[in-house]
């Protein structure tokens, strides 16, 4: 649980800071936009839609390799539904119901795979 509130926090903490890269954004329907924003290496290091200037929808984060480390949902800015955390094997579900955690599981990749 620890590991995982350090991921979430850096995760979105990033948000805060000033880059070098400036996001894109590209409109996509009447007050809907598609927005990027970029690590200092030029790849993409969030992506996903703010609509009436609120984050909706998915969105996904990437580490500075391009590799993604979370994707979920948004409804009114607020984290909404299933999100995965990837770390390596590890991957967190985390279950969100108004922005609040109601559910953590943790799986590790290579005990899923079929032999």
């Amino acid at each position: 649980m620890k590991a995982l509130m350090t991921i979430c926090g850096l995760l979105f903490i990033s948000f805060g800071y000033s880059q070098e890269i400036k996001p894109t954004a590209e409109e996509i329907a009447p007050d809907t936009y598609k927005v990027k924003y970029y690590h200092d290496n030029g790849k993409i290091m969030h992506e996903g839609n703010y609509v009436d200037g609120k984050s909706n929808g998915l969105w996904k984060s990437y580490d500075e390799n391009g590799n993604l480390i979370a994707e979920g949902s948004f409804k009114d800015g607020k984290k909404e539904g299933l999100w995965n955390f990837y770390k390596g094997e590890e991957v967190s579900s985390v279950s969100y119901n108004t922005n609040s955690i109601a559910e953590i599981k943790k799986f590790y990749t290579n005990h899923l795979a079929v032999k």
